[in-house]
């Protein structure tokens, strides 16, 4: 089995996975009324109880659908028919990787970025363009910064994956590698801004860093792994 046609099998697989699915277009709406509740200031304890809930739930939904989406395989056992297919461990863990990447840009596209263009246009078209406007103001070391950073916080998850073989414990996993980076990245960031005086190079180089070492580790514990 080609790489090429690994990869159109794990889009499908998600793709057809209606329950996620489901609670991203239910919360996707709730969070539309909340906004536009907020807008017409009509509040009340009943209405905002479930706008609060669904906000709240949307983002641990950002970080349980990626993490759903890279266990599945080892709770299932697909892993290890795919790797008796012919298919590599490394070649897995980029197909996997950039197939839960994309989903994941999906889920908060839907759960962040689709309310606000919704509320912001049906009550003036101008407060959308305002918010492409400020978007694009935004200058190239802040969006570096973020896309780094998601990238880095992504590349974690996905280790902590791999260690627990997607048990319930791989939150905690996450939550010590993150505390150890962390560390890390203050010392190192510090000593970018006494020596360079280059904050957010030294942000960035930190995040690329992490990223970088996070996939070497991930790939090393997958390759030694008895699926």
């Amino acid at each position: 089995m080609s790489v090429r046609n690994v990869f159109k099998m794990e889009l499908y697989k998600n793709a057809q996975d209606r329950v996620n699915l489901v609670i991203m277009l239910v919360f996707m709406v709730v969070n539309v009324l909340g906004g536009f509740m907020i807008a017409n200031d009509s509040w009340s304890f009943l209405l905002a109880t479930p706008f609060f809930f669904s906000v709240f739930a949307s983002m641990v939904f950002l970080f349980v659908y990626p993490y759903q989406m890279a266990r599945i395989d080892y709770k299932n056992r697909v892993m290890s028919l795919l790797i008796a297919s012919g298919v590599s461990r490394v070649q897995y863990y980029f197909v996997k990787v950039g197939a839960t990447l994309i989903f994941s840009a999906l889920s908060f596209i839907l759960l962040v970025i689709i309310p606000i263009l919704i509320v912001a246009a049906a009550f003036d078209m101008r407060i959308a363009l305002d918010f492409f406007n400020f978007v694009l103001e935004i200058d190239a070391a802040t969006i570096a910064i973020i896309f780094f950073g998601w990238l880095s916080a992504f590349s974690m998850l996905m280790t902590s994956v791999i260690i627990s073989r997607g048990r319930a414990y791989t939150v905690f996993v996450f939550l010590g590698i993150w505390i150890v980076t962390s560390q890390i990245a203050s010392a190192f960031q510090g000593t970018g801004t006494f020596f360079w005086d280059l904050q957010y190079t030294a942000i960035i180089i930190q995040q690329l860093i992490t990223i970088v070492v996070m996939g070497m580790i991930g790939i090393l514990i997958l390759r030694k792994q008895d699926l």
